[in-house]
């Protein structure tokens, strides 16, 4: 399984007073580059892992899949949180959910602080997969900086199993996920 962006997306962030965060930055990632990527995950029986900053590029995979791109059920990763894509707002779920083709494997990918948390609780909720790491969010549920992903991904572990779910063995996931020996 391998990481393919599923469209483009202004990356962008404001601090107060409107000046930009960093120099606005392009996710260029047009239909033929998507296709590229797409071929060559094929050929190597590499699983694609749609990241989905956006609303219309949750869209654009079952488009994909129409056009035959891609075979197999989509794997989406919803990324929330980001500035100037689709905010971390847990109510936004079953919509973008609505939108998927049937059978679809996915995730969020929450950035941000705490509000990521309430965004977890609500995938699992509605029988999706989580992840956590530094690269998302350096916050624990109580606003605490976290020292590393070990209590980041304890905190995750724990919504889970409040939800009554339980984190999956890396041997379970694969097999959830249709990864056989990174073969499909």
């Amino acid at each position: 399984m391998a990481a393919c962006n599923a469209g483009s997306l202004n990356y962008l962030k404001a601090r107060k007073g409107g000046a930009w965060a960093w120099p606005p930055l392009l996710f260029d990632n047009p239909v033929e580059k998507v296709k590229d990527f797409l071929d060559a995950m094929n050929a190597n029986g590499v699983i694609p892992e749609f990241e989905c900053f956006d609303t219309g590029i949750v869209r654009s995979v079952a488009l994909y899949k129409e056009n035959g791109m891609f075979e197999g059920p989509p794997h989406i990763s919803l990324v929330m949180g980001v500035a100037s894509g689709m905010p971390a707002r847990p109510e936004w779920l079953p919509l973008l959910i609505e939108e998927m083709v049937p059978g679809t494997h996915y995730q969020v990918i929450a950035i941000g602080r705490t509000e990521v948390w309430d965004l977890h609780r609500r995938c699992v909720e509605l029988g999706g997969n989580v992840r956590t790491g530094l690269e998302d969010t350096f916050y624990l549920p109580d606003g605490k900086k976290a020292s590393g992903n070990g209590p980041l991904v304890e905190a995750l572990a724990r919504i889970v199993r409040e939800v009554g779910r339980e984190a999956a063995s890396p041997a379970e996931a694969r097999e959830i996920l249709d990864i056989r020996k990174g073969l499909r």
